[in-house]
């Protein structure tokens, strides 16, 4: 009996060892995945909107506006074969089960809804002046960590202003440059802000455009200080009975 349950206590103890592993890992990367800088490419060229999105400097296109144009479909489509039928045939089963299913549901929740009386709502906790100061500095703190936690890198501008006439092109460029850098001025206090290039220049009405129009630039922030800035005003929420609005 005695080697039994010793027996037993090392496998535990084993299984407990494995667990703790587990979940040191778990943590660490964790911990990985919220030091890693996330980023975004921003491009802006030949009228379409591209944005890729990864880690660690390495991204994929994820959204394009306006969507390129698919192929158009053949006339007489060939029906499926081989794997090709028999996945067309499953994806039909699960569309199948997947409508028996919501089905099933509404008609079970029907029947509760039917059977039991209708609950009396919950009141929910009135706005004070506490609670709207409470939900201000929140709203403050969360947008301060995320104003500091973004950079702004590989800006490139590349402009040309034009008109109906030289005289309009001229009007547009000095009304462009009145309030663009006073407002890049603005920002650099909020954000970090990286040039690479940034050219904007009158285009007169040339047989050939001046600049060729292109707006770039990667966003990309570490997770980690907004994720504690976010649990910081949550903890404040749930001890300043923020929440009772809400739930």
């Amino acid at each position: 009996m005695g080697a039994f349950l010793a027996a037993l206590g090392a496998v535990l103890l084993f299984i407990l060892r494995v667990i703790g592993i587990l979940l040191l890992v778990v943590l660490i990367l964790l911990v990985l995945l919220l030091l890693c800088p996330f980023c975004a490419d921003l491009c802006w060229e030949h009228g379409v909107l591209t944005v890729k999105a990864g880690a660690l400097g390495i991204t994929f296109p994820v959204f394009q506006y306006p969507k390129p144009e698919p192929p158009p479909a053949p006339e007489n489509p060939e029906p499926p074969k081989g794997f090709g039928k028999v996945k067309a045939k499953f994806a039909a089963w699960r569309a199948e089960r997947k409508r028996k299913k919501a089905e099933e549901k509404a008609r079970k929740k029907a029947a509760a809804a039917k059977a039991n009386k209708p609950a009396q709502p919950r009141k929910k906790a009135k706005i004070t002046l506490e609670i709207l100061c409470t939900m201000l500095k929140g709203a403050g703190t969360l947008t301060k960590a995320v104003f500091g936690a973004l950079r702004i890198t590989k800006i490139q501008v590349r402009l040309g202003v034009r008109g109906e006439d030289p005289a309009a092109a001229a009007r547009s460029y000095g009304k462009l440059q009145a309030w663009l850098y006073p407002v890049l001025g603005v920002l650099d206090r909020f954000l970090w802000l990286q040039f690479d290039e940034l050219r904007i220049l009158p285009d007169f009405g040339s047989g050939q455009p001046t600049v060729e129009d292109r707006v770039s630039c990667r966003v990309s922030a570490q997770a980690l200080f907004i994720v504690l800035a976010a649990v910081r005003v949550l903890y404040e929420f749930w001890r300043k009975k923020v929440l009772d609005i809400f739930l």
